[in-house]
């Protein structure tokens, strides 16, 4: 098994660690050969961690230094939040950048092919709407997904029609989200992306670390329009779950677990590229 390699990174300064070396420890064994190709940045679940126009414009020059694809997340997003992305896209169109742009809003689609249409576009992980509950890794499974392609097809060939190149989705219950596959041809066909080892559980716009600053009596209300000065930068917390014995952690407005090695091993073929997260971030 062939596979090339993504980097999800949180600083243009971190360093650009060997891709197995940050996956669990059960996983190396799994993980297949391949070069550096992608590194990603940005922000897939909060608007409030978008970059500023000048470091995202480190990373694409980071990138650029290290000959890798600058790829920058964007999430589902407000109003105001479409706005940002817009001006975001605007300044590294100035700056000379063009970088992939993985979107997880359709609205964020729309902007890019309208003002952006040569840029490449790649399908988040957040439009994989299948469900991802720890809580059915508790007892021993009864099978692995099932990893039927016919599900998610008009999504594919509706993308694919749009200009979209790639697919993300870290590992669902079911599979088939990402298809077959650019070698398997036809409308629906497109690169397949797959992130691992944080899979997210549940996310939303209410963030309780962000509500935590505020006094009792104006958390989550105010915490919803006030800018953020993102306090879940750095490590995720540990949230343990007595429902499940996954590691589990809470990065700002998002949970995530750690994909059991046995989901692993049934996924990892399924993606032409591997984008590896040193730590579960929004």
């Amino acid at each position: 098994m062939a596979a090339e390699y993504g980097l999800r990174l949180a600083s243009p300064a971190d360093p650009l660690t060997d891709p197995q070396a940050l996956v669990p420890p059960a996983w190396r064994d799994l993980m297949p050969e391949g070069p550096k190709a992608a590194l990603y940045f940005g922000a897939e679940f909060c608007e409030d961690r978008l970059p500023d126009a000048d470091e995202a414009g480190a990373f694409c020059a980071r990138a650029r230094d290290e000959g890798l694809a600058a790829t920058l997340m964007t999430p589902l997003v407000s109003p105001a939040g479409l706005a940002r992305t817009a001006a975001l896209l605007d300044a590294l169109g100035a700056g000379g950048w063009r970088p992939d742009v993985v979107f997880n809003d359709w609205g964020v689609l729309e902007l890019l092919l309208d003002r952006h249409p040569s840029w490449p576009r790649r399908a988040g992980r957040l439009l994989n709407r299948s469900l991802r509950d720890p809580r059915a890794y508790r007892d021993a499974p009864q099978g692995p997904a099932t990893h039927d392609v016919s599900r998610y097809a008009r999504v594919r060939a509706h993308l694919r029609a749009l200009g979209v190149a790639a697919l993300e989705s870290d590992a669902d219950l079911e599979g088939g989200f990402l298809g077959d596959g650019l070698q398997a041809g036809g409308e629906d066909a497109l690169a397949r992306a797959l992130h691992v080892p944080f899979t997210y559980a549940a996310s939303g716009r209410g963030c309780p670390l962000k509500a935590a600053l505020y006094p009792d009596g104006g958390g989550f209300a105010k915490a919803f329009a006030a800018p953020c000065p993102a306090p879940c930068r750095g490590r995720p917390q540990a949230a343990p779950r007595a429902d499940s014995a996954l590691p589990h952690w809470r990065a700002g407005n998002t949970v995530f677990y750690e994909l059991p090695v046995e989901a692993a091993r049934d996924w990892l073929p399924r993606a032409e590229r591997i984008v590896v997260h040193a730590h579960a971030a929004p």
